[in-house]
């Protein structure tokens, strides 16, 4: 006990001696001609990327950092540019295990505006992610926050071990994971893959094949069309809202509670409590449904 309490005596006292230089800043600020061809590479040890895309052919990079003197001093931000792009890289020289007691007073945060027509690929270890107004490839990865998109047009990679993810008008192939929080998508268009370990999956008016998984939470979905649908959880109900007039074969099934359709079925195969497999206006791409946690729920938008 004597130990122990010594040991938290040790770690506040340090606390306190930093605590005076808890205020130093420093900023970074770099700016490129950015002609077509190239990309945006982030190689971050720590902090959240803000990207924003704008119709000049300019790229800019900002980044406030915040800490104590002596982690501002391990920190090394750069941004250099070669015939393939522009690359931004924070590194940490060295770790250190008072950065533990820190966290939330220790922050890099950068701001980068690229063409609209750049591809971006992100990856932090230390923060979120958030990209908007981008017509061009994304490829994005944190260990340490959630992701936010809008209004990004071409094939989209994005994944977090440490947050959810929350996304709007998107264009083209998308593929969102998270380990750690729920999945909201609100208008998209286009093959959709979402998986979450970590909290429920929301898609609202969507137009394009859709594959989504959660081992913890319910799943809703608003669709505009039938291109195939997998909907798939462990943890939560099923909700999935269709065209009136859409073609489908469906096929749901729940250990958890009833299987049920608003839609008439033209054709039913069976129609069981929990399992429900038939044809919507007489059938066509497949409907795939599968909860162990809840009951499915089909019906007209």
């Amino acid at each position: 006990m004597v130990t122990w309490t010594l040991r938290a005596l040790a770690i506040l006292a340090c606390v306190v001696a930093a605590a005076p230089s808890l205020a130093a800043e420093r900023t970074f600020d770099e700016r490129f001609n950015a002609p077509p061809g190239g990309q945006l590479i982030v190689n971050a040890d720590t902090g959240g990327v803000v990207v924003a895309g704008h119709d000049s052919r300019e790229l800019t990079v900002h980044a406030q950092m915040s800490g104590t003197s002596e982690f501002l001093a391990r920190l090394e931000v750069s941004a250099v540019q070669s015939a393939t792009g522009v690359t931004v890289t924070a590194r940490l020289t060295r770790r250190n295990w008072f950065d533990w007691f820190m966290w939330g007073t220790q922050r890099v945060h950068f701001m980068i505006e690229v063409p609209r027509d750049y591809p971006v690929d992100v990856n932090t270890s230390g923060g979120g992610i958030d990209v908007t107004h981008l017509k061009a490839a994304l490829h994005a990865r944190t260990s340490g926050g959630g992701i936010e998109l809008h209004d990004v047009v071409g094939s989209i990679d994005t994944r977090t071990s440490g947050g959810g993810i929350r996304a709007t008008q998107l264009d083209g192939p998308t593929v969102l994971h998270t380990s750690g929080g729920s999945i909201v998508v609100d208008h998209a268009t286009g093959e959709l893959e979402v998986r979450t370990s970590g909290g429920g999956i929301h898609l609202d008016d969507i137009d394009g094949r859709v594959t989504a998984t959660t081992s913890g939470g319910g799943v809703t979905a608003v669709m505009r069309s039938n291109r195939g649908i997998s909907l798939r959880t462990s943890g939560g109900g099923i909700s999935l809202l269709l065209p009136a007039s859409v073609h489908a074969s469906i096929d749901a099934h729940t250990s958890g509670g009833h299987a049920v359709s608003a839609i008439p079925l033209s054709t039913t195969e069976i129609a069981e409590r929990n399992w429900l497999r038939g044809t919507i206006n007489g059938g066509g791409q497949p409907i795939v449904l599968r909860t162990s946690g809840g009951g499915i729920r089909i019906a007209a938008d």
